[in-house]
């Protein structure tokens, strides 16, 4: 990515120390020893005349001819090399007057830019160097140049109302750029944009910025302030062909979760309008995807659900792919096998895809559906009547342990909400179920539901629908697998991960998909829940007989 990097001139870039004390002294107006600063020089001569004439002289003569004598900040010019070997451009913007005040023969700007052309050959172009009469000059000069990045040492600059937002600004506070350095690394990785937001939301400047761990569609980016702390910059794929607003869903539903009281989840603190990017706090603890999660975990996991499902705020959007009615599970199956279907016929490397859609996934999409809308009859139910209100629930919708953490001491933390909305439970519990990203054994899934359906009204008529939904759930996570051999999903496998080998990724996804499909032609469940719900019933019968 190359970026357009705008610099202040006067104590940023060029260093006038040595050239102030030296003036001075040789005017007698300070000792030679210790070596003063600048500011210390200024700070003397001012305590000393209890006026600023000494100091306009010495600014004068050190602004102007005795430039050339003044050098680099140590690190700018490494600063400026490097900027060139990664092909930025590299502006300079200053608030230089035409001449000086005190000397109106100082002819200041041609004195910076005779330094420049000395010191800066081959770094900054001449074209690239302005002078603004005024602070209000420069900030225009800076938005109208679209700079990404602006280094200056003065904050009334950087926090003047009308500089850019999207601009990264970057305060030169000390006497090396090292830490100018280090926020052109964290630019380079995050965007101007987010390093701006990240450092305005946050009221300290990023130092780091790491790839975290890999998830779905999206970059993320660990990053680390300059006062310690920690955030995540979720970067999501914003595609016109997406109509669903990713980041505003999660940023929404963290939201929402906060203003409840639930802690078990990021903190949202930034949304960029466009949906690009947001900014949450980062969360710590261990990956629970494979075999790592018991009891403990589950039984959180399922409370956290039964949270939420007490929350009812009106009119909250339906979650990603809900379902309404037990007819939009074979409808969306029927969608997801068209787009499959299609992916698999121009996927030409891998003519076995194509034949095994249609000599395996086909028949048993078929047997599946037939089995379920023959249980719909038996049990007396109209597939196309929608699910009360009442038994809808607000859905994490892509919810297990690929998308929760474990912190040090037990509690779970739970991430990744931009498919939230309100759905239907069973849904959730047949996802959580059949889920290719994480393992748990056929109990502990049963714990998950159990427990689940504990906490929410109607718990009979629940269980009786995980247990009507299971294998077409099964079925669509058959497809859910081979969704890789749709091009666009892969497009999207490659903005999180772009070193993906797409080849690897269809071989991979061949194989499970191979698993899941025998397990559904054999019937083997991932749970057995019929027996649990037909005993809740029995129980209350028998209850109600007494």
């Amino acid at each position: 990515m190359s970026l357009r990097i705008g610099l202040d001139f006067d104590n940023t870039v060029i260093r006038y120390d040595a050239v102030f004390h030296r003036l001075a002294v040789r005017r007698g107006w300070l000792p030679a020893r210790p070596p003063l600063t600048k500011e210390k020089v200024k700070d003397l001569l001012l305590a000393a005349d209890g006026d600023d004439r000494r100091w306009q002289a010495l600014q004068a003569e050190a602004y102007g001819r005795e430039i050339l004598a003044a050098s680099f900040f140590p690190g700018c010019r490494a600063f400026l090399r490097r900027a060139a070997a990664a092909g930025h451009e590299v502006f300079i913007v200053s608030h230089k007057s035409k001449t000086s005040h005190f000397d109106r023969s100082v002819k200041l700007r041609d004195w910076a830019l005779r330094w420049l052309k000395s010191n800066a050959r081959g770094l900054i172009e001449p074209g690239h160097v302005f002078f603004a009469e005024d602070r209000d000059a420069k900030v225009r000069r800076i938005a109208a140049l679209d700079l990404d990045l602006f280094v200056d040492d003065l904050l009334p600059v950087l926090d003047h109302r009308d500089f850019p937002a999207r601009t990264a600004a970057v305060h030169f506070r000390s006497a090396t750029w090292t830490a100018v350095t280090r926020a052109l690394a964290c630019v380079e990785k995050l965007g101007p944009a987010a390093f701006a937001a990240v450092a305005k939301t946050c009221l300290a400047a990023p130092v780091r910025a790491e790839r975290a761990a890999r998830r779905g569609n999206n970059r993320l980016w660990k990053v680390t302030l300059e006062d310690g702390r920690r955030v995540l910059v979720k970067r999501y794929l914003v595609d016109a062909r997406d109509r669903r607003e990713r980041g505003l869903a999660e940023f929404r539903a963290l939201r929402l979760m906060w203003d409840n009281g639930i802690r078990c989840v990021p903190e949202p603190l930034y949304l960029e309008p466009g949906g690009a990017f947001a900014v949450m706090s980062w969360l710590d603890g261990a990956d629970l995807r494979f075999g790592l999660a018991g009891s403990a975990e589950v039984r959180q996991a399922a409370d956290f659900i039964r949270r939420l499902s007490g929350l009812r705020p009106s009119n909250f959007p339906e979650a990603a792919d809900s379902r309404r009615c037990l007819a939009d599970y074979a409808r969306h199956i029927e969608t997801r096998l068209d787009r499959i279907r299609e992916g698999a016929a121009a996927l030409k490397s891998r003519p076995e895809a194509r034949r095994f859609v249609a000599d395996t996934v086909l028949p048993l999409k078929e047997a599946v559906l037939a089995r379920f809308f023959a249980e719909c009859k038996r049990q007396g139910l109209d597939p196309e009547k929608p699910l009360p209100p009442s038994r809808r629930i607000l859905s994490p919708s892509d919810f297990g342990f690929h998308n929760a953490l474990r912190e040090a001491r037990g509690r779970m933390r739970f991430l990744d909400f931009e498919y939230f909305g309100q759905d239907d439970p069973a849904k959730l519990a047949c996802d959580f179920c059949h889920h290719a990203g994480f393992s748990l054994s056929p109990a502990l899934k049963r714990l998950f539901v159990e427990r689940l359906a504990a906490g929410l009204p109607e718990s009979d008529a629940f269980l009786r629908r995980v247990d009507l939904l299971l294998d077409v759930i099964g079925l669509e996570w058959l497809l859910i697998v081979l969704n890789v051999l749709s091009a666009d999903t892969r497009t999207r496998r490659k903005f999180a991960d772009p070193g993906l080998s797409e080849d690897a990724l269809v071989l991979s996804r061949l194989k499970a998909a191979r698993r899941i499909a025998a397990d559904l032609k054999d019937g083997r469940r991932p749970v057995a829940l019929r027996r649990v719900a037909m005993k809740k019933h029995d129980s209350k019968r028998a209850h109600a007989d007494r």
